[in-house]
């Protein structure tokens, strides 16, 4: 899969002047489509500075957060949320029970907003609504999950470390959430999920 990603497309963003460049743009191809979600993983992670990570070839319940600053050529910040099938599955399953704390977070939030935040600088919160890509990407029985959100409002380091501690504790809560739905449902003898279409064997 690494050689197919290189072949595609190496030379297409290591002419960027900057890899921070080149990272946004994957991020914004993979959004509309002009990647897809493995490949344009495999490609972000092979500029990235980091520790190159391996989220998309777990067969668990993971999720990798990225956000990449403002740059000259590219004056705007950038969110990206990549998810394994089983962790978009389990964020799906806990979205279902609308009085979870996952599902309030995300469908109680704006989907289309720029925001990153909404209320006052003394109770500000995350906004997550664009989250519910990945709960629709789960739906359409997608093999991974990608949500992605922009802003050129300003905002320090500090606020969008904010953000990305928000998105984490969001996943995390669904994560809890949607295993005890699925402890519950098994506890009452449910073995088959609604709607089907999980990656889940119970």
């Amino acid at each position: 899969m690494e050689s197919i990603a290189n072949n595609m497309f190496g030379n297409k963003y290591t002419t960027k002047t900057s890899q921070a460049d080149a990272r946004k743009e994957i991020l914004l191809d993979i959004s509309n489509g002009d990647t897809s979600v493995i490949e344009g993983y495999i490609e972000y992670n092979q500029l990235d500075d980091q520790t190159p990570k391996n989220c998309l070839k777990s067969s668990g319940i993971t999720f990798d957060i990225t956000v990449e600053p403002p740059t000259e050529d590219a004056d705007y910040w950038e969110v990206g949320v990549f998810g394994t099938r089983k962790g978009i599955d389990m964020l799906r399953i806990a979205s279902q029970n609308y009085r979870s704390t996952a599902s309030q977070a995300i469908h109680d939030m704006s989907r289309h907003t720029d925001r990153m935040f909404r209320g006052d600088e003394d109770n500000l919160v995350v906004e997550c609504g664009f989250l519910s890509q990945l709960t629709n990407q789960s739906h359409r029985n997608s093999k991974y999950g990608f949500a992605h959100k922009t802003t050129a409002t300003p905002h320090s380091q500090e606020m969008m470390d904010y953000v990305y501690y928000g998105i984490e504790d969001v996943l995390m809560l669904g994560i809890a959430e949607g295993h005890s739905l699925l402890d519950k449902r098994l506890l009452n003898g449910v073995d088959v999920l609604s709607n089907g279409g999980f990656s889940f064997d119970y």
